[in-house]
């Protein structure tokens, strides 16, 4: 998932490193690794309640329009200062420059994606979710990756349709980011869906996932997996554990019991950081068998 920051960076060096860190956006296939989880002013509404959302894009006066596309032919200059700049300079103009800069988001090989992404990140918040689920139709599959992901962690109801109709999508991770933010929203028919693509590419959606479904977390949508996964094959069952680290509750946890006892070993790991997660520990990703056998016995002794 992307980072977001809320203020400009002041020095060139360090947006460079910024800008270079969102490089794998820049042509993402279904299974590679997930960007880093948006910050939480992506996804909580602050101490007065969610930010208000606006109904349309900041104006620009005419000579910040005119300056945008020139700014963005900087970002493909081989000079990383002046990369920099051109960032450094539209991040001042504003959120009012995205519908142009949304333009210029490519699916060819050669484009600027990572910069664009990186600006995105700084200057879209929670109060531009409508105007972006405006651009979520848009023919290039790279913008709408992007926005989906983005959308997906807000956990805002009123994204729903969106995330409904996207869910829908030819291309598989932007159907999957849509799908992911529906069972944020306690949607029951996204479970199946989330839980067979997060068994094939949890190295690569893990930490978005960890991030986007807590929102989620309840007694509703814990009994949901366990029940999804009661009889199925140890594959899905691990699948569906590495869920309910964010969907059940601390209460369920006793339901942990038959897969710490259960003879594969990934269920048995699986279902050893589910519990661990459950009571505010961090998961351990790569558990030995006897590892394993010994931590479950400890939890068996605690559930």
């Amino acid at each position: 998932m992307a980072a977001t920051a809320e203020t400009a960076v002041t020095e060139p060096k360090h947006l460079f490193a910024a800008l270079s860190c969102a490089l794998f956006l820049t042509s993402m296939p279904a299974a590679q690794a997930d960007p880093p989880a948006p910050a939480p002013t992506d996804t909580e509404p602050g101490p007065d309640g969610p930010p208000k959302k606006l109904d349309e894009w900041p104006t620009l006066k005419d000579t910040e329009t005119a300056r945008v596309l020139p700014l963005v032919g900087q970002f493909k200059k081989a000079d990383p200062e002046l990369q920099a700049a051109a960032a450094r300079d539209l991040q001042a103009i504003g959120a009012g420059a995205a519908p142009l800069l949304f333009q210029q988001v490519a699916d060819r090989a050669e484009n600027v994606n990572a910069q664009l992404f990186a600006l995105f990140d700084s200057m879209l918040d929670r109060r531009h979710a409508a105007l972006m689920a405006r651009e979520c139709k848009k023919p290039r599959v790279e913008l709408r990756r992007y926005l989906i992901r983005r959308l997906c962690a807000f956990a805002d109801r009123d994204l729903l349709p969106v995330l409904q109709a996207t869910a829908k999508d030819k291309d598989e991770l932007t159907a999957f980011y849509a799908q992911l933010g529906a069972l944020a929203l306690r949607q029951r028919d996204a479970v199946a869906p989330v839980l067979a693509f997060t068994k094939l590419h949890w190295k690569d959606v893990g930490d978005l996932v960890a991030t986007v479904l807590p929102a989620a977390r309840s007694t509703d949508t814990g009994s949901w997996l366990f029940d999804t996964i009661a009889a199925a094959p140890p594959a899905d069952q691990m699948a569906g554990l590495r869920l309910l680290r964010y969907l059940a509750t601390k209460e369920q946890a006793s339901l942990l019991r038959r897969y710490l006892e259960a003879t594969d070993h990934t269920v048995k790991k699986e279902a050893i950081n589910t519990a661990r997660v459950l009571h505010g520990e961090a998961p351990m990703e790569n558990l030995s068998v006897f590892q394993a056998v010994e931590m479950s016995k400890e939890w068996l002794k605690q559930l």
